[in-house]
């Protein structure tokens, strides 16, 4: 099998781990590839391995596996975006969600998966268009953000739903999150927890300046456009807290569901409220007997 592999940033600190993983692969003589950003000089012979760029890795691979956190998963998916290549995530440690296989259990769990024994969990993904912007489109895994930037001031965002009015948010940023961007910054900013295969989407406002401003989730069928007014140089579109659009010159942003999914990787004894459980303690009583 060839497999695009996307490593945690922090090569040094993790590079005994890196080696670990990467030689229970390729002793299984499995083919592998990275992006052509990843140090060499973390391999003790990195010519065994190719290294192309991102946008050349899509049609060289089977799979793509992510080794490192929720934001290394979501570098990888950018990779695999509108395609329907898996993804599957071997997470490092932390809180987060989208990471089936561990440390402890990858020999097993990776075992198990090229043997063909797993599943494909089919999760939503947000376009955004920026109207000054007509042929440039961006995808987010887990959330938009309508982000202030530095200034210490609120901004004003105009909210529509197809094209009914909903509200002004006079707030530091608005999110529109999917399901999978429930558990993450939205969670955060005191948003609902949405399994990921309802077809909705979620809007949160970050610290409004308003006790009546709540989370509102809608459809993912339906158009969220957002109208910024008195815009500075610092307001921007944030995608899944990689990528930074400044919006100093464009007030209209449309979003809606993407006409893909993200294919997640996921075996028979995962689930979504064991993961809860896990990662937020719950039925947990510290308090004791």
């Amino acid at each position: 099998m060839k497999i695009g592999i996307q490593l945690h940033p922090d090569f040094i600190r993790l590079k005994d781990i890196f080696l670990e993983l990467i030689h229970f692969l390729e002793i299984r003589k499995h083919d592998l590839i990275f992006p052509d950003y990843t140090p060499k000089q973390i391999f003790k012979e990195p010519s065994r391995f190719t290294f192309l760029p991102e946008k050349q890795m899509t049609a060289k691979i089977d799979a793509m596996f992510s080794i490192g956190g929720d934001g290394t998963f979501l570098g990888a998916a950018k990779i695999v975006a509108g395609t329907s290549k898996p993804v599957l995530g071997i997470h490092l440690g932390g809180l987060g969600f989208l990471a089936d296989v561990s440390l402890s259990n990858y020999k097993n769990r990776l075992t198990t998966f090229f043997n063909g024994n797993y599943k494909i969990e089919k999760r939503s993904v947000l376009s955004a268009k920026i109207k000054s912007q007509n042929s440039k489109e961006y995808y987010a895994f887990n959330e938009f953000l309508i982000n202030k930037g530095h200034i210490s001031s609120m901004i004003k965002i105009k909210t529509f739903v197809d094209d009914d009015y909903l509200n002004t948010y006079r707030s530091d940023g608005l999110l529109i999150s999917t399901p999978t961007g429930s558990t993450a910054y939205s969670l955060s900013a005191g948003g609902p927890i949405i399994t990921p295969h309802l077809n909705v989407t979620t809007i949160t406002p970050l610290c409004p300046h308003s006790l009546s401003a709540r989370p509102v989730v809608i459809s993912s069928d339906q158009t969220v456009t957002v109208e910024c007014c008195d815009l500075n140089k610092d307001v921007s579109l944030v995608v899944d807290g990689h990528e930074r659009i400044s919006l100093a010159n464009d007030k209209k942003i449309s979003i809606k569901k993407a006409d893909f999914f993200l294919n997640i990787v996921r075996f028979e004894d995962d689930s979504f409220f064991q993961t809860l459980q896990k990662k937020l303690n719950w039925g947990i009583d510290s308090r004791g007997k």
